[in-house]
Order: structure tokens, then C-alpha cells, then sequence
């Protein structure tokens, strides 16, 4: 073999074994399946989305407010909550993301992020409540920016009057994602999900579908379809 063809021979190995090891390191950034999206860089709905809902919590290092008489975890009824508002707010014409639709963590900084990389108007983070106190029970809202959020935190307290249980108001709390939001913000803690009144609602009731309610009426008070 002369020169030419060995130099030309080590030439296509060593380009095959790049276009390897490029294949390689695209596959080992890829995010391990059943992970959340890359978040901040993409909406997860192409397109974008008007409402972004927010199950909180998620993953097994963040399972929320636990409920052992009926064994519930927070994680898995935000999500399911989640799905019954996008369905809701789908039917009367809004287009809707979730930041999860999944058992996966995310960084509340993140999950503020979705929304904007939305382009949403509206960003609901959806949460139950947990207390050592088993009797206590109420609703309540929160805003991370008072001009960005308090008036949108205010109207989804007062749809929250719609579960028929003591009504805490809208309070501050500067939690990453309300603060990296860009557009207007609310954190509900609809119930509370260590009242056995409440968890047994939530495990063979109505009341995922009465939350769900209550949230699509706050967002059709605040904001329109497109």
C-alpha cells in the first residue's frame, strides 16, 4: 500500500471514531428518561403555551405533604390536579403547558423558567397544604412580586372560596419560582391534605375536580383565551 492510501485509511478511521465519540457524548447529555425537560430552554408544549400549570414537588427526593391514613403522596395529587385544570382551561379555549407531566424533580427557579420560555400569561403553581395538626384546614395563595402578582394571587383566593372551607387570603413568599416568572404569578395551597376530611375527599371524591374548578375560574377572571 503506498502513502497515499495509508494516510487516506487513517484519515476515514480517525474521522469514524470522532463521529463515535460525538455520538457518544450526544447520548450521555441526553436527559435520563423519565426526567423533567431542560429546563428554561424550551417550552415543553411546542408552540408555547397561555397558562402554565406547576404540580409541585416531584421525584423521590420531594414528595410534598403526606397523608398516612389513606396513604397519599402530595407529589402524585398536584400532578393529577394539574391534568384536570389543563383540561378545563383546554375546553374553554386556552392553551395550556405543564412544567411536569411526570414523577421528576425540578428546582423551583426552573420551573418559573418553563413559563417563561412559554411565553405564558399566566403561571399557576398548584400545591396542598400540611400541618402536625390534623383538624387544621384553609385555603390560601401566594405572590413572590406584589406588582407582578399580588392582584392575580388575590383573584385566585377568592375562586378558592369555592371549596367551602376557611379562606386564608394571598400572602408573600419568595419562592424561585413566583420570583423568576415573568408574567403573573400565584402559588395555591388549595387544602390541606393531612386533614383526614380532606385526604378522603381527595382519594374517593370530588374535590381534585372542585380544585381544578376553583383554578380555572381564578385564571377566567384574571385573563382571557387567546
Amino acid at each position: 500500500m503506498g502513502v497515499l492510501a495509508r494516510r487516506k485509511n487513517i484519515g476515514l478511521t480517525l474521522l469514524a471514531v470522532l463521529f463515535s465519540l460525538s455520538l457518544f457524548a450526544q447520548a450521555s447529555a441526553a436527559p435520563p428518561e423519565g426526567k423533567g425537560p431542560n429546563s428554561g430552554v424550551e417550552c415543553p408544549r411546542a408552540g408555547g403555551a397561555q397558562v402554565v400549570l406547576d404540580p409541585g414537588h416531584g421525584g423521590d427526593g420531594d414528595s410534598g405533604a403526606y397523608n398516612a391514613t389513606y396513604d397519599l403522596w402530595e407529589k402524585d395529587l398536584n400532578l393529577d390536579i394539574a391534568f384536570k385544570t389543563q383540561a378545563r382551561l383546554e375546553t374553554a379555549g386556552y392553551t395550556v403547558a405543564l412544567t411536569r407531566t411526570g414523577d421528576y424533580g425540578l428546582g423551583n427557579s426552573e420551573r418559573g423558567e418553563i413559563a417563561n420560555a412559554c411565553g405564558a400569561d399566566r403561571f399557576i403553581m398548584i400545591h396542598l397544604n400540611g400541618s402536625a395538626d390534623p383538624e387544621v384546614n384553609f385555603t390560601q395563595t401566594f405572590w413572590g412580586k406584589k406588582r407582578k402578582d399580588l392582584d392575580f394571587s388575590q383573584t385566585m383566593s377568592y375562586a378558592m372560596d369555592s371549596l367551602g372551607i376557611p379562606n386564608n387570603g394571598a400572602g408573600q413568599f419568595a419562592n424561585g419560582g413566583l420570583l423568576h416568572a415573568e408574567m403573573p404569578s400565584t402559588l395555591v395551597e388549595a387544602v390541606f391534605l393531612t386533614n383526614d376530611g380532606e385526604a378522603e375527599q381527595l382519594a374517593y371524591g370530588s374535590r381534585k375536580d372542585e380544585i381544578a374548578g376553583a383554578i380555572t375560574a381564578g385564571v377566567q377572571s384574571s385573563v382571557a383565551p387567546w
